[in-house]
């Protein structure tokens, strides 16, 4: 009997340990325990046979049936950008883990935008910028302006009550499109969207690709994008960060991160609070006068407080990745009036409320070895309430006031749903995306045809990427799409990417490019004392063709390297949507005239040893028929010049950054009462920022000091500002003058069992 129980044990312990080696599990991680995805792993039996290939997933795992390595030993070659490539041969184990080193090579330059995949800047088709996190911390950046004011080919403009909007290669911000992880950004006003709002507490870097994506993203993608990417989940982790801000202007900000990480699941919730007191000309620096009842009460800069969180899930579980994500903001703008005369005991106050709910859900599914399918379906809601009181600063007591006109709601929504199959085969010379894009937007308020209006998009998308030799890829792309109100084009677009010699790229595109006339472009109706606008639902999209090209060549030494770039860039516009008057002083949305750029950019960027640096150079004409067809080839240029520099003192863990940015004098066309056409201009300015950044407590704790705006640029002249929120008609707000900061950042984390 004792027998037939031995042997019952034997067979069992045999069972139970060929079913724990049926498959063998190999993790992958950095040194900090931290998992690292797609990782090109390629297994070889001790004869040199390649048993396997293939990429670990977004845990840093590789799951291996035992009967594709059926051997005790084994050689295993994995690389993956930013760490050295690993050689070695191992004892085949039911889990192996794998710790690769890094190595000097930045991680942020590691790209998804229009991308196949996790990319590298190098390797890439586009030409594609990226804003590091350690150049966003170094800045003491708090929101997106604050980034984009030093980004040669990004001109920042400043309304006081609207908020801060961008250009990019001399194109507005309407045909600028700004993503957060894939999802557009809602909320456009003028058609424009506040880069002041969009807070940087939860990205890890920026990414910004210049010239046309409509392919891959549709309307609004003329000039380029600029998408924010989240900082990744964390995974058997705990991670705790908090971060409070003070500036001498009045800034007072605070915000935290809570983020817990199990095996295949990860969750996380961040809150915050920036609060701006106002600032005008008579401020002085810590030290601002209290508000009375009298003109100190108006503020060129305009009091504001931001509260926003969010919270995220994500889920990674045989093969399918699952996140959702939603976030949550709200701004109060108050613009205090002067006091009335004769008696100076009245006033009218406008406040601006504007609430942001963004919701996204992201699944992911690699389809064996060939192939991943994406899908993004998001909800976006934007609501801006303007309200007018009537104060009596005697009692403080205030009403709203009689006139309709006077208070106003206005309501985007948006509904998106994205997806995409790309092929992946490492060997194959063609590789292909295939994608869907359903974009279904609403605007409603008093100031809208009918209260309430929808349009949809449905578009289908395609890519190929050739690769006929190593050296030279070829991708051609085509956009299809169906608009409820308005036609569309077909768009096409062609990149190519050349390596020659070993450390030299040649990039060049042609793409065609589309905005959609707006909701409100289409549907505005606004007429009281003062105002006459309507829309035109007559409009046809703006079209353009893009063409760029670019050559760098990157120095590689062993410990960093030395980039130069030079690239130019052609764009026209045709249809251009613009308000115009139509009858006396009536003003509606026409298609107007022609418009082009046209630019150049050299850049000198540097990572060596302990410095980071960039140094960058930019041209950009503009030239428009819109006034006469004399000036369709008058091209009106610009100058820019960007440096910083980083460098580290790796001793006492300290960091001292450098930031400049010249922004030359913009010239423009404009046309008075009197039908005369007049070139106008707005004066040059320089920026300037110091920063100190110094790490504690074994880097759990990052204090940051600086300067800002050290030459105390305010306002710079202009005689083509028509802005009705600035103090000056002659003038344009640029900054509030230098200013002094303090950060200081709290990142705790402990590293949790397996369960």
């Amino acid at each position: 009997m004792k027998s037939v129980k031995l042997a019952f044990f034997l067979f069992s312990f045999i069972c139970i340990h060929n079913s724990m080696i049926a498959q063998t599990v190999i993790e992958i991680e950095d040194k900090r325990g931290k998992a690292i995805f797609g990782a090109k792993t390629i297994i070889l039996s001790e004869n040199g046979d390649v048993l396997y290939r293939g990429l670990s997933d977004i845990k840093g795992v590789l799951k291996i049936e035992k009967h594709t390595i059926p051997h005790n030993r084994i050689a295993i070659r994995i690389n993956v950008f930013g760490f050295a490539p690993l050689d070695t041969n191992i004892l085949v184990q039911p889990k192996v883990n794998v710790v690769l080193e890094e190595i000097i090579l930045n991680k942020e330059e590691v790209v998804v935008t229009a991308q196949y995949s996790n990319n590298s800047v190098e390797n890439s088709v586009h030409r594609i910028k990226v804003i590091s996190r350690e150049k966003i911390d170094a800045m003491g950046a708090v929101n997106l302006r604050d980034v984009l004011t030093n980004e040669v080919g990004v001109r920042i403009s400043q309304d006081n009550v609207l908020g801060s909007s961008m250009t990019l290669q001399g194109i507005s911000g309407e045909n600028v499109k700004i993503l957060i992880d894939g999802v557009p950004v809602v909320g456009r006003l003028g058609g424009d969207i506040d880069v002041s709002q969009i807070n940087l507490q939860e990205i890890d870097h920026i990414e910004i690709v210049e010239g046309p994506l409509s392919v891959s993203y549709g309307t609004n993608a003329l000039a380029g994008v600029v998408n924010l990417i989240s900082k990744k989940p964390v995974f058997r982790n705990l991670k705790l960060t908090s971060s409070s801000y003070y500036e001498s202007s009045g800034h007072f900000n605070f915000s935290g991160e809570l983020a817990y990480g199990m095996r295949q699941q990860s969750i996380g919730i961040s809150v915050g609070r920036n609060f701006f007191d106002g600032w005008n000309d008579n401020h002085h620096m810590f030290k601002n006068p209290i508000p009375i009842a009298d003109s100190t009460r108006f503020m060129n800069w305009k009091p504001k407080e931001q509260i926003f969180g969010g919270v995220y899930y994500q889920l990674n579980k045989k093969g399918w990745l699952f996140r959702y994500k939603l976030n949550i903001f709200n701004e109060l703008v108050i613009n205090k009036g002067y006091p009335r005369v004769p008696y100076l005991e009245t006033a009218f106050d406008d406040e601006y409320n504007t609430r942001r709910v963004d919701q996204s859900i992201k699944i992911k599914k690699r389809i064996s070895q060939k192939g991943i399918f994406n899908s993004i379906f998001s909800y976006n809601r934007y609501d801006r309430t303007k309200n007018t009181y009537f104060v009596d600063l005697t009692s403080l007591n205030r009403q709203l006031t009689n006139n309709v006109s006077d208070q106003d709601t206005s309501v985007f929504d948006q509904w998106l749903l994205r997806g995409n199959y790309t092929s992946l085969k490492d060997s194959a010379k063609l590789s292909f995306q295939l994608g869907y894009d359903i974009l279904i937007e609403s605007a409603e308020g008093r100031r809208i045809l009918d209260k309430r209006q929808t349009q949809a998009d449905y578009a289908l998308f395609a890519t190929v990427e050739y690769q006929p030799i190593k050296a030279l890829i070829i991708r051609p792309g085509i956009r299809y799409s169906y608009n409820t109100t308005y036609e569309p084009p077909v768009l096409p677009s062609l990149n190519l990417k050349w390596k020659f010699g070993r450390n030299s790229n040649f990039r060049c595109s042609y793409a065609r490019g589309f905005r959609a006339p707006g909701i409100k472009e289409l549907y505005f109706e606004f007429i009281d004392i003062n105002h006459n606008i309507i829309g035109n639902e007559n409009l046809i999209a703006e079209s353009s063709h893009n063409i760029s090209s670019s050559i760098s060549y990157n120095q590689k030494k062993k410990k960093g390297n030395i980039e130069y770039q030079l690239n130019g860039f052609y764009n026209t516009i045709k249809n251009r949507i613009s308000l115009a008057t139509i009858e006396g002083t009536k003003y509606s949305y026409t298609n107007i005239g022609q418009f082009k750029t046209t630019g150049t950019r050299f850049s000198l960027s540097l990572k060596y040893n302990q410095i980071t640096a960039k140094s960058a150079l930019g041209l950009t004409g503009r030239a428009s028929n819109a006034f006469s067809e004399s000036l369709n080839s008058h091209y009106l240029f610009y100058p820019e010049v960007q440096t910083y520099i980083i460098y580290t003192f790796r001793n006492i863990k300290t960091n001292l950054a450098i930031f400049y940015k010249y922004q030359g004098e913009l010239p423009n066309f404009r046309i008075d009462e009197g039908e005369n056409i007049s070139e106008d201009i707005t004066d040059d300015y320089h920026l300037l920022d110091c920063t100190i950044t110094k790490k504690f407590w074994n880097q759990n704790m990052v204090l940051t000091i600086g300067a800002k705006n050290i030459l105390n640029i305010t306002q710079v002249f202009s005689n083509s500002n028509n802005d009705i929120h600035s103090s000056s008609s002659n003038s344009v707000s640029v900054g509030t003058g230098r200013t002094y900061f303090i950060r200081l950042q709290l990142n705790l984390s402990k590293r949790l069992k397996d369960k």
